[in-house]
């Protein structure tokens, strides 16, 4: 369902959380060096395993937003896309949310791949990623999907997807996975 997108609401609802990063504008491979050095660093402080699993999960979506953004900010030659990234730290788990804008028509296809996703078990994720691999559907997809299977398999969690019109073309497509922080408490459930 797709509604109207209130970034001032968005703001404060994350403003109140433990934020690790949070960033708003034009992504380049650079920058995503920068951040990901950081994570890491911060990362391997509170927990390396932990802190792997959030590396790998925040470069599949960061990827995500500089694959497929549809907002890009020009500066001389060079078109960077434009997109947030944020991390929160929760107490059981850490929260990656990234946010870009997207063609209204695209709608459909990004929630069907996600329900795909979220449907699977992990073996089925595996099946479908070599699928994926092996039979790329879309001309534009720069990774047939795989990075969304990816953030599923490596966090062990489900997509959160949020879809909001921003105007009479696009939509900004809200995509969030948690990590679990304590990977003994979920493995003991």
């Amino acid at each position: 369902m797709v509604s109207e997108f209130n970034f001032f609401e968005y703001h404060t609802q994350i403003s109140h959380d433990n934020i690790i990063l949070s960033y708003k504008g034009p992504l380049s491979d650079v920058l995503l060096s920068e951040f990901s050095r950081d994570i890491r660093k911060k990362m391997q402080e509170e927990d390396p395993k932990i802190g792997k699993k959030v590396f790998a999960v925040f470069m599949e979506l960061a990827q995500n937003v500089l694959y497929y953004s549809k907002e890009e900010n020009h500066f001389g030659q060079k078109k960077d896309k434009v997109g947030t990234l944020v991390i929160v730290a929760e107490q059981d788990s850490y929260r990656l949310i990234t946010g870009n804008l997207v063609f209204k028509k695209d709608v459909p296809l990004l929630e069907d791949k996600c329900k795909i996703v979220n449907s699977l078990n992990r073996d089925e994720l595996r099946e479908y990623k070599r699928n994926l691999r092996n039979n790329p559907d879309n001309e534009e997809s720069k990774g047939a999907g795989i990075g969304l299977v990816q953030a599923a398999l490596t966090s062990d969690n489900p997509l959160g997807v949020e879809i909001q019109e921003v105007g009479n073309n696009f939509a900004f497509f809200v995509l969030s996975v948690y990590v679990t922080r304590r990977e003994n408490e979920k493995n003991a459930e």
